[in-house]
């Protein structure tokens, strides 16, 4: 029976995806963060002034529909800033396929 041989697997290398140091990373979570806040009191604002206005008021009518227009765009600008440091679930198959794969290298 062969003798079992002893790999080491630096973890990160695995589970993390090369990107931004950490301090970059949390600061940009903290930024996406501190932005939504005021956007999403922007649009709750946007939409109370929109149901609150007679229906004579079409001019502020569409002023208040382009706002919240532009806070969904915001949103989603904030949305994908945030997905760049947001950890994404690792597959323990494809870490095992990975090791497999490197092992299958070493040999």
């Amino acid at each position: 029976m062969p003798a079992a041989q002893v790999v080491r697997v630096d973890a990160p290398a695995y589970f993390e995806t090369p990107s931004l140091a950490p301090v970059a990373q949390e600061t940009i979570r903290d930024l996406v963060h501190e932005l939504r806040q005021p956007l999403s009191s922007i649009e709750a604002i946007a939409y109370f002034l929109e149901m609150t206005l007679p229906a004579d008021q079409i001019q502020a009518r569409q002023y208040m529909h382009r706002l919240q227009q532009l806070v969904d765009q915001a949103a989603s600008i904030l949305d994908r800033t945030g997905s760049l440091v947001r950890k994404q679930p690792v597959s323990p198959r494809a870490v095992l396929e990975r090791i497999n794969a490197e092992l299958a290298i070493s040999r």
